[in-house]
């Protein structure tokens, strides 16, 4: 029988550092990861008019699809390969392509909500929480936006101030407590070399433990 891949979770607020975190896990690992993005499973919103699309709010946790992820990442964990949807954010649709994704010894999941949910958090065997200030993560969306999907500043700040500003601190930031790992971007440079040394051993059969209850934070 085929040993169970191991399951990764990088959970953190927009512009965290999320998919980059998951990308230099993959690329250390090679052909032995795979990454899988929890916002390609965002609802199909096909068909809204200008002022509902104005409404949509990605930054809750009901925008996911969590039954389908949930029942894709078992199916991973079962040695399956999936159909993961694609996303198209432009027409806020989901594609009719979607994309194989082969079980690998590594799953990397990264997304907003990877830790919200305690049916789905459960499936995962290394938690990491990335913790990085508000205002450099705004000063990185910004960016992103501006560079790369073409979105103007009135709009990304609109977002932030309705949407990823009160849902990070609704929702993100509190499931940071069931994280196994959490990691402080600014403080902790070389955090990135230590986990994937920890993932490495855990290729050679060192398991790593789990703790599944909430972690209490020390008083400064």
């Amino acid at each position: 029988m085929k040993k169970r891949p191991y399951l990764i979770g990088l959970c953190g607020g927009s512009g965290s550092g999320k998919s980059w975190l998951s990308v230099f896990l993959r690329e250390a690992l090679g052909h032995k990861a795979v990454i899988v993005c929890q916002d390609w499973y965002y609802h199909d919103n096909a068909g809204l008019s200008a002022e509902e699309s104005n409404r949509l709010n990605f930054d809750h946790p009901s925008a996911i699809e969590t039954p389908l992820f949930y029942r894709q990442m078992r199916r991973l964990l079962s040695g399956e390969s999936i159909e993961a949807p694609s996303y198209h954010y432009a027409t806020h649709s989901r594609l009719p392509q979607t994309r194989l994704v082969e079980p690998k010894p590594i799953v990397i999941v990264e997304g907003l909500f990877v830790l919200h949910d305690k049916k789905v958090r459960d499936l995962f065997d290394l938690t990491v929480y990335i913790d990085v200030p508000d205002d450099e993560r705004l000063l990185r969306r910004i960016r992103r936006d501006v560079e790369h999907r073409r979105v103007d500043l009135e709009e990304t700040l609109r977002l932030y101030e309705h949407c990823v500003r009160p849902m990070h601190r609704k929702y993100i930031l509190p499931s940071a407590a069931y994280a196994d790992m959490r990691w402080d971007q600014f403080k902790e440079p070389s955090f990135p070399r230590k986990m994937l040394a920890t993932v490495r051993a855990e290729l050679r059969g060192t398991r790593i433990r789990r703790t599944k209850q909430p972690k209490a934070r020390r008083r400064r």
